[in-house]
């Protein structure tokens, strides 16, 4: 994080990976954002500078495997389930949360979020929150979904049971009208590693 001013104007810039390639985030006040845009606009022009939308950083930050807290996580979500133990201060005595993440370790998982794709690479894009079935019970449900052209397939990020998690396991995730989507557990990122 870098505090700065860029034609003037007082900016933050961050240095942001969400997308998956090298990145920055321009934070200025609101009431000089549209200059600081014809600003950076008329600069990259000769470098063939282009916007573009939400949609798209969506898909990106999927095809790298970048969760969103409140979307692939929720408030009943532990760091382990997610991935994410590493971030965790295990070897800290105390810090927040610490009690309760190892009650949830010394019981053991009850879901893992996992990246898949469709087997079927013409198959529909399942929605957020489809469920996961196996045998007929609800053992998880999709949080991120979307068609990746690069992949040319269907990708997400879901809740499975445990067993189902490791690579290459097959699950089978309930669409629109009781259809059946078979998706298979991919490592994460899903591209350009």
């Amino acid at each position: 994080v870098r505090m700065g001013r860029l034609e003037g104007i007082p900016v933050r810039i961050l240095r942001i990976g969400f997308v998956g390639e090298l990145g920055y985030e321009i934070h200025a006040p609101s009431a000089q954002a549209e200059a600081l845009w014809d600003a950076l606009i008329e600069a990259g022009a000769e470098s063939g500078i282009r916007p573009f939308a939400v949609e798209a950083q969506r898909v990106l930050r999927l095809e790298k495997g970048h969760i969103i807290v409140g979307q692939d996580t929720d408030g009943l979500t532990n760091p382990l389930e997610a991935d994410m133990g590493w971030a965790l201060g295990r070897r800290k005595p105390y810090y927040v949360g610490k009690r309760s993440i190892d009650i949830a370790a010394s019981k053991g998982n009850t879901r893992k979020l996992v990246g898949y794709g469709l087997t079927n690479s013409d198959g529909p894009v399942p929605e957020e929150g489809h469920l996961v079935i196996r045998g007929g019970d609800i053992v998880g449900r999709v949080t991120s979904s979307a068609r990746s052209p690069t992949l040319g397939r269907a990708i997400g990020l879901g809740y499975v049971a445990p067993d189902q998690a490791g690579t290459g396991q097959i699950f089978n995730i309930k669409a629109h009208g009781g259809r059946m989507l078979q998706a298979e557990v991919m490592p994460l990122p899903f591209y350009d590693p």
